[in-house]
């Protein structure tokens, strides 16, 4: 268990590579995990162990102050008052208790930014280079997370780019 919280600003985020000839580009897979019996449960009961988080302030001028939140067409469980309540959207600046997989759905949230710019313009055929920047749509941090596997897990789903 850290000592100290983990903030997501410091985990790095893995970029895709421009796209240089698009007759060759087949579009981005997503290969999917092998569900396993004895597996896919331990797996269920991790993302149901409760993790103390804050979503971050963002700097811009009119930020939202809540963050929608649905998994799996629920929306996200938070522990107040002494049980789980469904809220559909998380407070910015606050401390909150929420189950791993709602911190699943905040860490996986991030967009893509293109950028087409085209090499021999004057040419026959001109050539398009895509470049593609993947970067957070929100900060947050985890305050706290009992499970030890916990901070390598977070570390792994934000560097991830799909």
């Amino acid at each position: 268990m850290p000592r100290q919280e983990l903030h997501s600003d410091t985990l790095p985020v893995d970029q895709r590579p421009p796209i240089t000839d698009q007759s060759t580009y087949e579009g981005d897979v997503i290969l999917t995990e092998q569900i396993g019996n004895k597996d896919y449960l331990a797996e269920l009961e991790f993302m149901e162990e409760p993790v103390t988080i804050r979503l971050e302030p963002s700097s811009d001028k009119n930020a939202a102050m809540a963050f929608p939140i649905w998994v799996n067409g629920k929306k996200a469980e938070v522990f107040q008052h002494g049980r789980w309540d469904e809220i559909g959207y998380l407070p910015v600046g606050v401390p909150l208790i929420v189950k791993r997989k709602v911190l699943e759905v905040i860490i996986r949230a991030k967009t893509d930014t293109i950028h087409t710019s085209i090499q021999e313009m004057d040419s026959e055929r001109p050539n398009n280079v895509v470049q593609r920047f993947t970067s957070p749509v929100h900060s947050f941090s985890i305050i706290e997370d009992r499970n030890p596997r916990g901070p390598a897990w977070a570390t792994e789903l934000r560097r991830r780019n799909l």
